[in-house]
């Protein structure tokens, strides 16, 4: 694949640092032959980012056409704002699933559900709407009350209402139960996917794309008027 069709100037990326840490960045030019690219760091508030020149990351960009890994190396770093100089790695770029990337703390959806202690609950019209922590293509993360936590494994059915006021209707299973997370008093409910339509898997991490694309441009925003 040649990095000029993917790496394009405003594209929306994530640079990881190391594993499980993840930084949100927007290209913001790209040289003809994509061998040098410069990006900025969207974040609400200046933080620090432990990174230095000759440092190999990975460059995780996300398309309309898929998700695409680049091996990279910084050969510059600006500060306030952060801005950082990369060069990707020539026909390095790998494709991945997008269910693999996205996560999204606090999107913007409705969801609730019900544990299946029955065949007859699969059909039971009342479900339990709970506020959602995060979101990914495999799973959810409910907050609830500490005495309404569930044991790991218990199915749940879940609905969850997408933009649109598009439904999306799946099987989970919980995963654990954290207590005092993410305030005292309350648990959060992890919840992994294990029945769900890949189409609707594809509606979920489709809109988690666009939220994330629409905070980045938000930020970005904010930071040109101050």
């Amino acid at each position: 694949m040649r990095e000029s069709k993917v790496l394009k100037p405003g594209l929306f990326a994530m640079v990881e640092v190391k594993p499980n840490e993840n930084w949100p960045f927007v290209i913001g030019s790209v040289s003809d032959k994509a061998d040098s690219i410069t990006c900025e760091l969207l974040v609400d508030e200046p933080r620090p980012i432990n990174v230095k020149v000759g440092d190999e990351l990975t460059l995780v960009c996300s398309t309309e056409v898929g998700v695409y890994r680049f091996p990279t190396k910084i050969t510059a770093i600006e500060t306030d704002p952060i801005r950082l100089t990369l060069a990707p790695q020539r026909d390095g770029a790998t494709h991945i699933q997008r269910r693999e990337f996205f996560r999204l703390s606090r999107p913007l959806v409705r969801a609730s559900y019900r544990p299946l202690l029955g065949p007859e609950d699969i059909f039971h019209s009342e479900l339990k709407e709970a506020p959602v922590k995060d979101l990914s293509g495999n799973g959810i993360s409910f907050i609830i009350s500490i005495n309404e936590e569930l044991a790991a494994g218990m199915p749940l059915r879940t609905e969850i209402e997408l933009a649109g006021g598009r439904i999306v209707n799946l099987v989970g299973e919980v995963v654990r139960c954290l207590t005092n997370e993410p305030v005292m008093g309350k648990s959060l409910l992890c919840v992994h996917f294990s029945l769900i339509e890949e189409c609707d898997r594809d509606r979920i991490i489709g809109q988690l794309f666009r939220e994330q694309l629409d905070r980045a441009g938000r930020r970005r925003r904010l930071s040109r008027r101050n």
